[in-house]
């Protein structure tokens, strides 16, 4: 069980650094060619198929590479797809230019010798990873290492004519998989893996069927904040944490290897503000000056002006890919499977603030099962879709991908359109990914409208993993990070590194990453131990009185926290230390109670407890059900708009310096909510 896993037991391990996906960082010393078949020779011996990309390759500066020692995967791309790429991209800049707006894709012509030397090194990089894969070690959502352009791509999966499994990376086709050399692997695909190198505002203004969404951008002049990339003030990347606590050499947790920034833009494409009315930019204006009236500033650079502060509410502060928007079908390795942690047919979720600074909601509601036709003409599930501000409660029967709430008809339930399924017939230039974030495609536009969250779609348990607070994690690849390559299991977070954390003493504190053998919500959790006092800020839910939660593990190593809210305390110090059987807690199994533990419910709620989750499972037992695993009442208060902060500190004299704090979720439950009784026990128990 994970809350036994101590730093200062030495069961933490991690036994290389980092590595690093920047080829002028790979060692040269030790490389020498192989005398049986490398990569590169593969490649040369099949010429009559891979000339061109051979060409590519070593006009980047990559063909040596693959001659060298070590292990890659190379997507190799055939002759007739490097063909087509070319001739697609070079006509897709030549009608831009007959329209009077040069769209640069990189390539302007349409023969392989045309080619800038930099675009033949993009399209190496894109397709070379420093890891050598075979298609049975990729499953899930993402190939489990990242490309030399320190990118991730995506998986997917099919059934051809001959019912024989297809596999995709990035929508392309694998047709020859898992052709074996000395130094790595080959995988022949049926296209080139588009090798986007522009950020996110450059990417979406070069997207034919986003120019109105491109043009809210420019106006509000939020492309300039979406072209952060990499923070070059932060050089601790190569670093381990020192041997202060008691840590053996090989034990010391790595510190994030840097300091990425990142973006997700929700976009909504032209053709579906055309059916709303909208066809100009001052359309657009118009119509966000009645979604948001309290938004009067014609300055359209201000946060008070209604153009902006719509667009803001389409942009996240964080790189989500479409598969990695909730925790559902995540595999890493082998020692992380998302669908071993759940219940059956439980909804997946997260909630994320917004650049508006105002809560969205994610959801693959796997429990519901009402269908209906989407925009493309395919009738899906709500279970087979990705949606944003889901609400059970609200749904068009009729039509429920165009469902509606409150008396201004505010859209919910809508659909993020899956890249691998986007219809490129009508988005025929669409990509997903820039350099420093995501572009996805929704099927209404977003819109915060206090009363529609506060009524329906956040009218619930609001339960937020831990991680989830901090974009860092998910912009730095920490978040469900892939470790198979150095066994990294655990980051060490300093000071300064997340914009949404306080540190009040040096005590350390630690990222661990997801793992099929802890008790966790979605596998990982935050650790601090010694002396430790810090403080994280919460997201800005809409206003209102919650009970807020806390969810963690005992164990006998634990210290004594006093925990804060804004400063104030809240409650008295709680020993993490007690089992959950002790009197102060009064923790007793539903299976040994006369009610199903309803009884024991309240009698814990009194002591100020709750146990954990029935749908989260360990080694398929409901952490309900799991002692260990429970949820401490921090406080119920009234939370006004503004920044909150939660703080927790050990009050522990202990004579070590040892104690181990354990941080899994938190949790916002609206009083009201409480109260009601039409909602049955197994949802208050989720």
């Amino acid at each position: 069980m994970k809350c036994l896993r101590v730093v200062f037991l030495a069961i933490i391990s991690i036994s290389c650094m980092l590595h690093t996906a920047c080829v002028e960082e790979i060692s040269t010393e030790a490389r020498y060619t192989f005398r049986g078949e490398t990569v590169a020779s593969y490649l040369q011996k099949h010429e009559e198929t891979f000339s061109h990309f051979i060409n590519i390759v070593q006009r980047g500066g990559y063909l040596s590479l693959l001659k060298a020692y070590g292990s890659y995967t190379c997507f190799a791309p055939t002759n007739e797809a490097i063909e087509r790429y070319i001739v697609e991209q070079d006509s897709i800049w030549r009608a831009s230019v007959a329209k009077g707006s040069a769209r640069w894709t990189g390539i302007t012509s349409p023969n392989l010798e045309d080619l800038t030397d930099s675009m033949c090194i993009e399209i190496s990089r894109t397709h070379i990873l420093p890891k050598g894969l075979l298609t049975m070690e990729m499953e899930g959502d993402i190939v489990p290492a990242m490309n030399l352009n320190d990118r991730y791509l995506t998986l997917s999966f099919d059934v051809n004519d001959e019912l024989r499994s297809t596999m995709f990376i990035n929508g392309s086709r694998i047709i020859s998989g898992d052709n074996q050399t000395e130094n790595g692997v080959v995988h022949v695909v049926n296209s080139v893996l588009n090798p986007s190198t522009m950020t996110v505002p450059e990417l979406i203004d070069e997207t034919s069927f986003l120019t109105l969404y491109s043009a809210a951008l420019k106006k509000t002049r939020l492309d300039d904040v979406l072209t952060a990339y990499k923070d070059v003030t932060y050089t601790e990347g190569n670093k381990r944490l020192g041997s202060k606590y008691g840590l053996n050499v090989s034990e010391y947790p790595s510190f994030p290897p840097a300091r990425y920034f990142g973006f997700t833009a929700f976009c909504v494409p032209d053709d579906i503000f055309h059916e709303m009315g909208i066809y100009t930019l001052n359309d657009l204006y118009q119509r966000a000056k009645g979604w948001y009236p309290e938004a009067t500033d014609d300055d359209f650079t201000s946060d008070n002006n209604a153009l902006r502060k719509f667009m803001k509410y389409h942009l996240l502060d964080r790189k989500i890919l479409y598969t990695r928007m909730v925790c559902y079908n995540i595999v890493c390795g082998g020692y992380f499977n998302s669908e071993s942690r759940y219940a059956g047919n439980a909804d997946r979720y997260d909630y994320v603030e917004t650049l508006q600074g105002t809560i969205l909601k994610f959801a693959r509601p796997l429990s519901n099962f009402t269908s209906g036709m989407c925009r493309d003409g395919v009738e899906r599930t709500f279970r087979q879709c990705n949606l944003l501000n889901y609400t059970k409660d609200v749904i068009n029967q009729t039509d429920p991908f165009n469902s509606v709430s409150g008396p201004r008809q505010i859209p919910v339930n809508i659909r993020v359109q899956d890249p691998q399924t986007v219809d490129f017939s009508k988005y025929p230039d669409y990509l997903q990914e820039a350099l420093n974030g995501s572009v996805l495609l929704i099927d209404h536009p977003l819109i915060f409208d206090e009363e529609v969250m506060m009524g329906s779609v956040l009218n619930e348990q609001i339960r937020i993993d831990f991680s989830s607070l901090f974009p860092e994690l998910t912009n730095n690849h920490m978040r469900w990070y892939d470790c198979t390559a150095d066994q990294c299991d655990i980051f060490y977070i300093p000071n300064g590194y997340c914009k949404d954390m306080r540190f009040y003493s040096d005590a350390p504190l630690f990222y661990c990453i997801p793992r099929n053998y802890w008790t966790d919500w979605e596998g990982d959790d935050f650790h601090s131990i010694g002396s430790t006092d810090f403080a994280v800020r919460i997201p800005h839910i809409p206003a209102g009185t919650y009970e807020v939660r806390m969810g963690f593990s005992t164990a006998n190593n634990r210290g004594i926290f006093q925990f804060y809210f804004d400063d104030e305390i809240a409650g008295i110090p709680i020993d993490m230390r007690l089992d959950a059987t002790n009197p102060k807690v009064g923790w007793v199994a539903d299976a040994d109670t006369d009610d199903n533990g309803v009884t024991n419910d309240k009698q814990m709620k009194n002591r100020g407890y709750l146990k954990g989750s029935n749908i989260c499972l360990y080694d398929g037992r409901k952490t309900r059900d799991i002692k260990e695993c429970m949820r401490l009442v921090l406080t119920t208060k009234y939370l006004g708009e503004g920044d909150h902060w939660i703080r927790a500190k050990n009050v522990h004299d202990q004579d070590d310096g040892l104690d181990y704090y354990h941080l899994d979720y938190l949790e916002f439950v609206p009083v009201g909510w409480l109260r009601r009784e039409d909602i049955s026990l197994a949802e208050k128990r989720r």
